[in-house]
């Protein structure tokens, strides 16, 4: 893969905010197919991080469907990550983040097409979520400056996100949704997971540890506040995504697994990813023209 790296933003030279190497993960990509079963198949498989073979890729989201987000250290900088695109067309990658103070996590489009906000750790250690122009016309701003903590988050719609904001002290996670206009926190959820997803009907989708073995999927309709659980999670996996059909995808070891409410009463494995050295998946994103990117250590 040919390289590109572009420096866009470069916002101060104080010491980092943190200094940590970071465990090594790959991205993969794979084409999806639906089988006379309506099970979903994962062929083709792309390997995408060539770039950085032995570092840190993580947090894919798909921009479009020949465009990936997502956050990346290498091996000789232990000081924080930046937000890279990979253009899966032309095989190129651009560096979109190059910030020496501040780290950047969980690239996210955002509702309008014309920005995407991301997690940044500052120089201070405060954890706010942060947007930043597509076409890099700016620096980026603060979208809810006086809330610190988030750890991951979600866009329900062009002023509500919902927000993960990491518990101190060994105070539990918690799961809120806040509006731009009132910048107030409105608590959802105890014990999230970090994958939030929102469906095309609106409501956002997230997983609830309600005990220490126990994961539920679950929905959030923040018209009317309601939840209501889809299925309990596969052992120990708090990951998953959403297909336009509206099938959940997540893994377990190196197996894929679908659950289509309505149709499937649990989990069912649909791939085993073994047969392409893969070992542990973790995080994943899929496209509107079917593509599957998977995070694997």
């Amino acid at each position: 893969m040919r390289n590109v790296i572009i420096a866009i933003f470069i916002l101060g030279t104080s010491g980092p905010a943190f200094a940590q190497r970071l465990a090594h993960y790959d991205l993969l990509l794979f084409s999806l197919t639906k089988s006379n079963d309506n099970t979903w198949q994962p062929a083709a498989p792309r390997f995408l991080t060539a770039f950085n073979p032995k570092g840190y890729n993580n947090q894919p989201a798909f921009f479009s469907g020949s465009e990936i987000y997502l956050t990346t250290q290498t091996p000789d900088d232990t000081t924080q990550t930046d937000i890279v695109a990979l253009d899966l067309n032309l095989r190129t990658q651009t560096r979109v983040t190059a910030t020496p103070a501040t780290a950047e996590y969980s690239p996210t489009p955002m509702p309008g097409g014309r920005r995407f906000s991301a997690v940044r750790v500052e120089e201070d250690g405060s954890q706010r979520l942060w947007s930043f122009p597509i076409d890099r016309s700016d620096n980026g701003r603060p979208e809810f400056p006086n809330i610190r903590g988030v750890g991951y988050h979600c866009w329900l719609h062009d002023t509500l996100a919902a927000l993960f904001i990491v518990g101190e002290n060994g105070a539990p996670h918690i799961l809120y949704t806040a509006g731009l206009r009132e910048q107030k926190l409105r608590r959802i959820s105890a014990n999230p997971g970090r994958c939030l997803v929102k469906l095309p009907d609106g409501k956002l989708a997230f997983v609830q540890k309600a005990t220490e073995q126990t994961w539920y999927l679950k929905t959030y309709d923040p018209q009317k506040q309601t939840f209501e659980i889809v299925v309990k999670m596969p052992a120990g996996s708090e990951d998953f995504a959403v297909l336009p059909d509206g099938t959940y995808l997540s893994g377990r070891g190196a197996k894929l697994y679908q659950f289509r409410p309505g149709t499937n009463i649990d989990w069912k494995e649909i791939a085993d990813l073994s047969k392409y050295g893969i070992h542990h998946v973790t995080r994943m994103a899929v496209s509107t023209d079917g593509k599957l990117a998977v995070v694997v250590d």
